[in-house]
């Protein structure tokens, strides 16, 4: 039996192709298999409701992309001993890529942030779990929301951990050398969005005011 969403997303690529090898994209294609050139670089969560380039009609070739759980940084850190899939993609990006605009996009409902908050440490079947360590990124953000909103329900701590985080890695951002040498040359801005699933809206940080406002009204 078919999966209908599969066979979406099999569709979906057929109009892409048609489009795609259409006069429109000749130029953008021969372009396009020699080298990408994107300006901007987003970091966003894997969650499937959240995806980047259809919130902002972002164009091929536009943005260079991250997904990881919870849209989390880590902080700079040498070594063989383990995997960097994130501090990689920040590297190629600011040595290579020269990208001007690094954008960390989180979200409301963040599955990744609920288990932070909720210490998930094992999966259902009780073996170990790759997530509690991963989220453990933004364990400052957890302990800065329960210290500072002690009266807050379990939900609403949650939704203040998934701005905070961002701020963690934001923060985070500025250790990797390459990045911080971009800022300090004026060749980089950073920036925090929150995406409100259930209102479409999305907020920026504004770091003079300390808070998180309408996108729309930062132009």
């Amino acid at each position: 039996m078919k999966n209908e969403a599969f066979s979406n997303l099999v569709e979906g690529y057929r109009h892409f192709r048609n489009n795609y090898l259409s006069e429109q994209y000749v130029a953008y294609r021969l372009w396009a298999t020699k080298s990408q050139k994107p300006r901007i670089m987003m970091i966003a969560c894997s969650d499937s409701r959240v995806n980047p380039v259809i919130l902002t009609h972002a164009g091929l070739g536009d943005v260079f992309m991250v997904n990881n759980v919870a849209n989390l940084i880590p902080p700079y850190k040498e070594g063989k001993d383990t995997h960097h899939s994130t501090s990689s993609a920040l590297e190629f990006a600011l040595t290579e890529l020269e990208v001007e605009e690094i954008i960390i996009l989180g979200h409301s409902q963040c599955g990744g942030i609920k288990a932070l908050m909720n210490d998930i440490n094992k999966t259902a079947s009780g073996t170990y779990s790759f997530i509690e360590p991963w989220v453990q990124i933004a364990a400052k953000a957890k302990e800065k929301v329960q210290s500072n909103y002690p009266e807050c329900s379990h939900a609403e701590q949650t939704t203040l951990c998934e701005k905070e985080a961002l701020l963690v890695s934001l923060e985070n951002l500025e250790t990797f050398p390459w990045v911080k040498s971009a800022l300090e040359q004026g060749k980089l801005r950073t920036h925090a969005w929150y995406f409100d699933i259930g209102s479409g809206d999305i907020y920026e940080y504004n770091v003079d005011k300390a808070c998180f406002l309408p996108l729309l009204d930062m132009e």
